[in-house]
């Protein structure tokens, strides 16, 4: 089961002076299930300023696993209370990222659904921001 889909993936990101910003990107993707897990596939955009990069996103039911090929490279595992470090690359450089969840919510079946993930973003080994990232994913048929 490979599907065509509608994704859309809302960030929000708090700093430690309670100033909020959001991004949302709303785009068209692949979804299929392969060994009892989700996948989702989908192209970045110029608006995150990783456009030539494609993101998957691995989900089981405790756990998501994003990994950004192309322009930009990074991989992260979201797991509720474990740190999980990596590096973001970029054309410009590279930087060590870690990524702390304190909520993974799954809420996927066969016809879509949901992701929910709330996580203290650190950049060395400080922290930089509260994140949220809620992912939807609907099949395009809902829209024909």
């Amino acid at each position: 089961m490979k599907k065509d889909v509608l994704v859309r993936v809302k960030g929000t990101q708090t700093n430690d002076l309670g100033e909020r910003e959001s991004i949302e990107l709303v785009t068209e993707g692949r979804f299929f299930i392969r060994n009892r897990h989700y996948y989702i596939l989908y192209n970045e955009s110029s608006l995150a300023g990783m456009e030539g990069t494609t993101t998957s996103l691995k989900v089981e039911p405790r756990r998501v696993t994003l990994n950004r090929m192309g322009t930009a490279e990074q991989k992260n595992t979201f797991e509720t209370g474990i740190l999980n470090a990596g590096f973001y690359i970029t054309p410009y450089g590279s930087m060590k990222i870690a990524v702390l969840p304190s909520k993974v919510e799954v809420d996927l079946t066969e016809q879509g659904g949901s992701i929910n993930l709330e996580y203290e973003l650190q950049v060395g080994h400080a922290k930089v921001s509260d994140n949220q990232l809620e992912i939807t994913v609907e099949h395009l048929e809902s829209y024909a």
